[in-house]
């Protein structure tokens, strides 16, 4: 082989070898930082419980991963950003029962097909709602305020963050389901409609424990019953609703997704990383301190819990005629 021929020879091996190298290094994920949509204000719950898997799956994976807070419209702001996000595993967000269940109901155009525009992860954690009055209202029981509901049909008035939110939904669910009218006031957020309720100019609310247990604990609010079906450790002796109204279950939830499209490979990196996650005593004990109970399970499940809540809060929007712009 002549020295011309042997050059050219290396230079072929040298050329090849850096392909195989750069295709080696686009295979290798992550290999910079991700970013992790958080569709609400910082400092609610959702935004707490995404900040504290940020922090372990960039432990776990070696990257970055940056929470970026984009709120509005029920969270469905944050989720279409992220379907015009790249499908290569380096955008992903917290998907939530308003954003993916209940908004598509509201709106005339979302922005997004819950079932088809995401690949689904793995749920995070569920929560209950709790029912609280004011503790300068008479009513001690959920049977009091269906009573006093029957007898003065839209006197009784309640609270929410806003039209179709989950406190909003939870209020007309329990009307239909005791077959009572009540009046609904909707606000701009939760804090608004927490401040009216503890100063008396509403009659109960539905709410999240985050929000409610100080006012609980300092005597301000009345816990009256939670809206899962097994009760919350952090109120003990306070009933399911479902004790009064059989068969009401109201549970909330939070979830990983990421863009449709994103490899399966990926998406399992991310599904197995976040199982060993939620299984942390600290992250359980982080979850709790905001009433959300950590779990997970597999993309099919998560698929199948979106569409069964769609199901569920099709019929209640219906019904209550609420609408979004």
């Amino acid at each position: 082989m002549t020295l011309k021929k042997l050059i050219r020879s290396l230079a072929l091996c040298v050329t090849a070898l850096g392909a195989a190298t750069g295709a080696l290094a686009q295979d290798v994920w992550p290999s910079r930082p991700i970013k992790f949509i958080a569709p609400f204000p910082p400092g609610g719950p959702v935004d707490q419980t995404a900040r504290v898997l940020a922090q372990k799956l960039s432990d776990a994976l070696g990257q970055p991963v940056v929470i970026e807070n984009i709120a509005g419209a029920g969270s469905t702001v944050g989720l279409v950003r992220l379907t015009q996000a790249p499908a290569d595993g380096y955008t992903i967000a917290m998907g939530h029962v308003g954003g993916l269940s209940i908004a598509p109901h509201m709106y005339a155009k979302v922005g997004f097909d819950p079932l088809k525009s995401f690949a689904p992860v793995t749920v995070l954690a569920d929560y209950a709602n709790v029912l609280v009055v004011n503790a300068n209202e008479p009513y001690k029981s959920v049977a009091e305020i269906i009573k006093a509901a029957k007898d003065n049909p839209g006197k009784l008035t309640y609270g929410s963050s806003g039209n179709g939110s989950s406190n909003h939904l939870s209020g007309e669910l329990l009307a239909s389901m005791a077959g009572v009218k009540f009046t609904h006031v909707p606000y701009r957020g939760t804090a608004p409609s927490m401040n009216d309720l503890l100063a008396g100019r509403l009659t109960f609310m539905f709410d999240v424990l985050l929000n409610s247990m100080p006012h609980i604990q300092t005597g301000r609010l009345r816990a009256l019953a939670v809206t899962n079906q097994s009760g919350v450790p952090k109120l003990p002796g306070v009933p399911t609703l479902s004790q009064s109204v059989p068969g009401y279950e109201v549970l909330g939830w939070v979830a990983l997704i990421a863009p449709a499209g994103t490899p399966p490979r990926i998406v399992d990196r991310l599904r197995a990383e976040t199982e060993k996650i939620m299984k942390m005593p600290e992250v359980i004990a982080s979850y709790a301190t905001v009433g959300f109970d950590a779990r997970t399970g597999t993309p099919e499940q998560l698929l199948d819990l979106i569409k069964k809540d769609l199901d569920l809060w099709g019929p209640i929007v219906k019904s209550t005629g609420a609408t979004a712009q």
